[in-house]
């Protein structure tokens, strides 16, 4: 139960009642096309989000290694995280590295996100047997017609991505320490102060609502 849970979150916030729990909630037919038209949640015009922190499709789940096929290119690196590790087994305050990777699925305008969280020494005292997986945690879905569909080109949609994931993902407040991208073409294309500005952004966010003004400004 722990592995699964940890697979899910990845180390962050763990609240109970929802994700697994809530499967109830999901339509019967879980493929992809059926969830973008039917189930999918429009956080911002135009942007519809399906998030296994609030339920867990059967396909969106933890793998050993990057999917790599013709309808899912292998996922590529976004940056690291730096964030406080919650767990409910923790008393003491931790912080941990989770990496993010983005793809997409099928169509060009649909991304996926995977993270995987870095095992640390200290894991063993704790969760003995976590083990390392990618965890797809987030498929979105832009709507337009003049969509600049690749992400390393398109940095206003990159930064958007990138701010719902640690939004769903519970780095917030205090909770979110630093993000340094990577070196692929993905990270070249974030603004160098792109740390503030997703410090800054999730500093109070707390709610969906605070979520859409921030990704309106951007």
């Amino acid at each position: 139960m722990m592995q699964q849970l940890m697979n899910r979150f990845g180390g962050h916030s763990i609240i109970l009642g929802k994700g697994k729990a809530s499967n109830a909630r999901l339509p019967e037919d879980q493929s992809m096309d059926n969830l973008l038209e039917n189930y999918a949640k429009e956080i911002i015009p135009n942007h519809f989000m399906v998030s296994t922190y609030d339920a867990k499709p059967a396909w969106m789940g933890s793998y050993k290694a990057l999917p790599n096929e013709a309808v899912s290119p292998r996922a590529e690196k976004l940056g690291r995280l730096e964030h406080i590790f919650n767990e409910m087994l923790m008393q003491d305050t931790a912080s941990v590295f989770t990496d993010l990777y983005l793809t997409t699925l099928r169509y060009k305008n649909v991304y996926l996100t995977y993270i995987r969280t870095i095992k640390e020494d200290w894991f063993e005292d704790y969760l003995f047997d976590y083990e390392m997986t990618y965890d797809l945690v987030l498929m979105l879905f832009i709507r337009g017609e003049d969509l600049e569909c690749r992400l390393s080109k398109n940095q206003a949609s990159l930064i958007k991505l990138l701010l719902i994931n640690l939004y769903k993902m519970g780095a917030t407040g205090d909770s979110y320490i630093q993000f340094k991208p990577s070196r692929t073409p993905l990270g070249k294309n974030l603004p160098e102060d792109i740390d503030s500005i997703l410090k800054n952004s999730l500093e109070r966010m707390d709610s969906d609502e605070a979520l859409a003004t921030a990704l309106k400004r951007l």
